[in-house]
């Protein structure tokens, strides 16, 4: 706060009062007043304990230099004050200027002149406090050099990331060749940033994140320095206005859906509102911070795949352009939308990858890196696909590793891991949005809503469990400090020692305190998630009810971890006392070696009983049979229980090792102090290690095999769900009337009494009427120079018309039929209200102005030339087209839809389609006769159309000699699959299905129907 004086200054003063005396010793006519210097002072005090801590990662950016501004109402950046430590008592300031402003000023300046300079630790991670008066937007940036300073970008890009001018030395991390491959450090220039809004502080939040337990911080926050933050932070400070939660949000909201789409944007529900709450993840060094959550794995693979493209810089620039014009993929400008398509392919290989590692099958690792090698590198020579084949053997065992340490840091289990790489897979499929797409609505809204629904419950949960931990953890606190304090004597004083040890080593093993940050960290973003759901409707107020009373919820929890570490640390100061108190060094060196020896034993039974249980759930799984959809279920069932069980024998080892790690300390210890049987306990754990170490690669070895038993089952019950789908379809065809001898044999017989009537007529005059003595049941009349013809059945009620012009070489006939098929079925070829009418829309489509949507049921003969009446007789037909409206009545499935007809005398061919609709099914049947050779050469195709039917298609070809034969396919997993083959028979069609399933569908004659 800063403090206002005015006075006069020992300057002021001083030439006032030397002008005063001047004055005295002069003629009072020469003196002149002078007015006195007017000084202004400002004074202050400040503590700088809000927090704001985070992780830059693109991968990790090490020694980086971390840059810390405010932006103004302008949104321009603009230098704060902030130290690197909390302050444990104010500093004082205190300026003197000409006026008060240039003195407030000067304080201020002060107080930034202080200014520490921050860098980032190796895993990007760093820690600023603000002025506790301090609200608004702060914005932070983390620099990379590839000259003049110690910072390092680590590679996490599996793929790679470029190559080193010179090959490093070997280490730990560089292989010594000049690829940077995954997980090595290098030197490149890369600057990224962050904006996060701190408001004014409410309440005590101390120790939810970063310096935990620190009693002057007054509010922490977290502010994660990754790709996307950068984006927004630039479109940000772009659109030159003032910054708070909601400008953070819209362009968080906007910049994830413009490069990730709106599938991936629900994932990151959880941090939608202000992506810095989370993301700061490293592929190649998972520290467990983090938890490797959908939404979390998503941003980590973008942001290595961004790693893996040629330049970074150039990467953001057109990125950030693409947003700012509206649509990053598909953009108008040419080199955006490359860099869209180039993205694209990146992170589709990265999500492929990773399937592969969080299996933990190394071959399946290299084979993934291979093809993504080849899709980037498609005119690479042999010799370069080669040495990328030898080289991914060790990035496959880097890559098996990092997921291997994220799991044992608690990021994620193997089961979850395995579950997730998937799910994000399909989510980043396509990425991005066009159009439409672009634009965020209710709709989005509804599903973000629930989705933050799911993570705050799951949250809740969690929370839920962590209170019962906190709670046995301070009940056992409470055990062990009975035994201190008056109670602790020499006789006791060696198991007081030993109780501590292992209450310590529980501790560091439980990371309760991690835990309760993490769910607080988690919870801060939920409100700031919902106050942006609760901007679009007051309907979502209840999500933000539910995440605000969390996050006071994790507060207490943190609370709670933070008390009880500074007890949990009281109690080693004690122990440690104690040692030299009661001069206890060696037997309790002795007692913690033993008991800390036997923890290991106990998590050496539990580890045997979860290798036991999984080596059971495995043996049942691939005893599992996937040949019917039944089975398949069973077996998907079977392998899901193993890929769990596998899951848990791997962290019951991570378990084991933990505890074996801590009894070999206390046993060296013990050892340091030459107690007797030391060694023997040392080479005890030593051999139990090797055990555990084999132990480890059976767990993993077994979670491979059971996860790719439930890719078996999953692809096995995914395909025979299609296959109840296909049978479904294929037994709808069977019954439809149009397809089955009901209907196909009326239009035949129509055709039939068509034929004989006009042979019949053909011996006759130009026109007449009568009844038809090779069809008596019908009766007709005619005008061969009208060129009409109606035929009646009388006892039916059918009828046939048509009406027919010479049009060049050409003969256009426009016909129509009511037909009566088998049980009742009505079939009727629909023509126009007229005979005029019909044949003038026939006409018109014969000349190509206007279309087969536009007619009703025409024919079409073309000849060897022109043809009229005169002529006709000696033309030969070279063509037939038929197009034919066609409608069946039958009270049940019906059918509406054209029946087209082409005859090629040339190729000695002809072919039909039929397609419509007939109930809810909408299909479309091709068939073609060859009869150019000996014998007739028949192909038929039947087409299901709709989502339902999923490419549905039935195809059959042969001749009659040697048979039909074909197959029955749908689309499975983005590509048509077989389901069957199938085969005429007498009367119909018979399918066999990939379940053994043999189905015959009767009164089906499709071929000769066609014919």
């Amino acid at each position: 706060m800063v403090k206002r004086t005015i006075k006069f200054t020992p300057i002021a003063a001083s030439v006032a009062l030397t002008l005063g005396l001047t004055a005295c010793g002069s003629d009072n006519d020469r003196n002149i007043p002078v007015t006195p210097v007017e000084s202004f002072t400002a004074t202050g005090d400040a503590q700088f304990n809000i927090e704001v801590t985070g992780k830059a990662v693109k991968g990790s950016m090490k020694s980086a230099v971390v840059t810390v501004m405010t932006l103004d109402a302008s949104g321009q950046s603009v230098p704060v004050a902030f130290r690197s430590a909390a302050s444990a008592e104010a500093e004082s300031f205190s300026e003197e200027a000409l006026s008060q402003d240039a003195a407030d000023a000067a304080v201020e300046a002060s107080k930034i002149a202080a200014n520490p300079e921050v860098l980032t630790d190796e895993n990007g991670r760093y820690s600023i406090y603000l002025d506790d008066d301090f609200t608004g937007p702060v914005y932070i940036t983390v620099k990379t050099s590839e000259e003049g300073d110690d910072s390092f970008l680590r590679c996490d890009a599996y793929v790679g990331c470029g190559t080193y001018d010179e090959a490093p030395e070997v280490d730990d991390e560089n292989d010594g060749d000049t690829d940077i491959e995954f997980g090595e450090w290098y030197k490149t220039d890369l600057e990224l940033s962050v904006v996060k809004f701190i408001p004014a502080v409410e309440a005590d939040t101390s120790g939810a994140s970063g310096a935990a337990g620190d009693d002057n911080v007054i509010g922490s926050y977290k502010a994660n320095v990754t790709f996307l933050t950068s984006l927004v932070a630039g479109l940000l400070l772009d659109s030159g206005s003032s910054v708070d939660e909601d400008a953070i949000a819209t362009a968080s909201l906007n910049t994830v859906v413009q490069v990730m789409g709106q599938d991936a944007a629900l994932l990151l529900s959880a941090i939608i509102g202000d992506l810095s709450n989370g993301g700061a993840v490293d592929l190649s060094n998972v520290d467990g911070e983090e938890e490797l959550t959908d939404g979390i794995l998503a941003i980590a693979q973008l942001s290595s795949s961004i790693q893996g493209l040629p330049s970074i810089g150039d990467v953001m620039s057109s990125i950030k352009a693409g947003i700012k014009s509206g649509q990053f993929k598909g953009n108008t400008d040419a080199g955006i939308a490359a860099i869209a398509t180039m993205l694209q392919t990146a992170i589709t290989n990265t999500a492929n990858i990773f399937v592969a590692v969080a299996t933990g099958d190394e071959t399946a690792i290299e084979n993934a890196l291979k093809a993504a090698f080849s899709i980037n590198n498609p005119n690479a020579t042999q010799a370069q696909i080669d040495a990328f084949a030898a080289n991914s053997v060790g990035i496959a065992k880097k890559a098996k590793a990092a997921k291997d340490k994220a799991v044992k840091n608690g990021a994620a289990t193997d089961a979850g891991l395995a579950a997730a790489a998937v799910k994000v897979k399909k989510a980043l499929e396509v990425i991005g949005c066009t159009g439409a797409e672009c634009t965020v609505g209710d709709d989005f809204y509804t599903a973000l809503a629930a989705a933050l629904t799911v993570e705050v419950t799951a949250s809740q949960t969690a929370l839920t469990a962590l209170e019962m931990d906190i709670e046995t953890a301070q009940s056992s606190l409470a055990d062990v400090q009975a035994m201190g304090g008056d109670a602790l004597t020499a006789d006791n004083a060696a198991a007081f020692v030993s109780a501590v040890t292992l209450l310590k080593n529980e501790a560091a093993t439980a990371g309760l305190t991690a835990k309760a940050g993490s769910i607080f960290v988690k919870s801060q973003g939920y409100v700031t998630a919902a106050k942006a759901l609760v901007t679009q409707s007051s309907d979502y107020q209840q999500i933000l009810d539910s995440a605000t009373s969390l996050q006071t919820d994790a507060g207490v929890a943190v609370t709670d971890t933070v008390a009880y570490d500074a007890a949990l640390a009281a109690l080693v100061a004690e122990a440690e006392a104690a040692i030299e108190t009661f001069d206890i060094a060696l037997a309790a060196a002795k007692l913690v070696a033993e008991d800390t020896a036997d923890v290991a034993d106990e998590k050496k039974s539990a580890a045997d009983t979860a290798e036991a249980a999984s080596t059971s759930a495995l043996a049942n799984a691939e005893g599992a049979m996937v040949d019917t959809a039944a089975n398949a279920t069973e077996a998907l069932e079977l392998a899901m229980t193993a890929v769990t069980a596998a899951s848990d024998f791997a962290a019951a080892v991570d378990a084991l090792e933990i505890a074996i790690e801590q009894a070999l300390v206390a046993a060296n210890a013990y050892l340091d102090l030459e107690g007797e049987g030391a060694q023997a306990m040392i080479d005890a754990l030593t051999a139990m290690q090797t055990a555990a170490e084999a132990q480890g690669e059976l767990a993993s070895e077994q979670f491979v095999t059971a996860y790719n038993l439930q890719l078996v089952a999953e692809a096995a019950v995914a395909k025979l769900e299609v296959l109840t789908s296909v049978k479904a379809t294929s037994e709808s065809l069977s019954t439809m009337t149009v397809l089955t001898n009901t209907g196909g044999q009326a239009v035949i017989d129509a055709a039939d009494v068509l034929a004989d009537v006009i042979d019949e007529l053909a011996e006759m005059g130009n026109s007449g009427e009568g009844t038809s003595t090779r069809q008596p049941d019908w009766s007709y009349n005619y005008d061969l120079d009208a060129l009409v013809l109606e035929l009646e059945n009388e006892t039916t009620g059918e009828m046939i018309s048509a009406s027919a012009s010479y049009q060049g070489e050409q003969l256009v006939v426009a016909w129509g039929a009511t037909l009566m098929g088998e049980n009742d079925a009505t079939v009727s070829l629909v023509t126009a209200d007229t005979q005029a009418q019909a044949l003038e829309d026939c006409v018109d489509f014969a000349a190509g102005t206007i279309d087969a949507t536009q007619i009703d049921s025409c024919l079409i003969f073309t000849f060897d030339g022109a043809v009229n009446a005169d002529t006709i007789d000696d033309a030969e037909i070279i063509d037939t087209q038929a197009w034919n409206h066609v409608e069946i009545m039958d009270g049940d499935s019906g059918f509406t839809g054209m029946l087209n007809l082409t005859a090629t005398e040339e190729s000695d061919s002809s072919s039909i389609t039929l397609e419509g609709m007939s109930g809810d099914l909408d299909f479309k049947v091709m068939g073609m006769v060859d009869s150019s050779g000996d014998e007739d050469e028949s192909t038929l195709e039947v087409m299901v159309k709709g989502d339902a039917a999923m490419g549905y298609t039935l195809s059959l070809t042969g001749m009659e000699s040697t048979g039909y034969t074909g197959d029955v396919k749908a689309m499975y997993n983005g590509e048509m699959m077989s389901f069957g083959t199938a085969s005429k028979v007498t009367n119909g069609v018979s399918i066999t299905y990939i379940d053994g399933d043999v189905v015959p569908y009767t009164d089906v004659d499709l071929i000769d129907s066609s014919k």
